[in-house]
């Protein structure tokens, strides 16, 4: 039979779980570290800072985000973690990771990146187990992430609940993997653009300016 004391233990990680299910950002600040590399590769919480949650709640709220970014602001951890808590508390999510080559996009759900974040989660919490190997992570709940590089036909034959598109703004066909895009939206999935700043499609998106853009 089960101690008082176990039991309790076990309720009070259940109700844990449930909040975190509900709320992306409380769990970010509960179980979220990152690397940085820049600072001697010091393993560090990711910052309670409010433009970094309220990055995360629009996220949570919105199917389409563009969001432009700069080094130290922590974007790229911030969306990989949402994205990886979509794929841990969502069975038989679809989650892909586009950047202008595929080896950028094995970098981010790698081993540095997203593999990290999962790595470090709490050791006490039974986070479903992931199976990973180049360009994907597969749990065993039935979520995947994988990682595809640029292009309007990397996803046709997918159906997708998110889509990360990582550093768009440098992609050479960057409007035209839009248009491949725009049915995930449609069907209720998910997609963010992020980037470094730069002229054309990515600062149209940024700006607003997609539907009304007639050149």
């Amino acid at each position: 039979m089960m101690a008082r004391d176990d039991r309790q233990v076990l309720l009070d990680t259940a109700l844990q779980v449930e909040i975190w299910a509900r709320d992306p950002w409380q769990w970010m600040m509960d179980c979220v570290w990152t690397l940085d590399e820049a600072d001697g590769g010091k393993i560090k919480r990711l910052p309670n800072k409010p433009y970094l949650q309220r990055v995360v709640e629009v996220w949570q709220s919105e199917r389409l985000l563009a969001i432009p970014k700069s080094r130290r602001m922590l974007l790229t951890w911030v969306l990989l973690a949402c994205h990886l808590w979509r794929a841990i508390f969502f069975p038989r999510s679809a989650i892909f990771i586009q950047s202008k080559k595929e080896d950028d996009s094995d970098f981010l759900i790698g081993p540095k990146r997203m593999g990290f974040i999962y790595k470090h989660l709490p050791k006490h919490i039974p986070w479903p187990k992931a199976t990973t190997k180049f360009c994907e992570v597969e749990f065993e709940h039935g979520s995947y992430v994988r990682g595809i590089p640029q292009g309007p036909d990397q996803l046709r034959q997918y159906t997708a609940s998110a889509i990360l598109c990582d550093e768009m703004a440098f992609w050479d066909r960057a409007e035209d993997t839009w248009a491949s895009l725009k049915p995930t939206i449609q069907g209720g999935g998910s997609v963010v653009l992020v980037s470094s700043a730069g002229p054309g499609f990515f600062q149209r998106a940024v700006e607003g300016r997609l539907k009304d853009d007639r050149r």
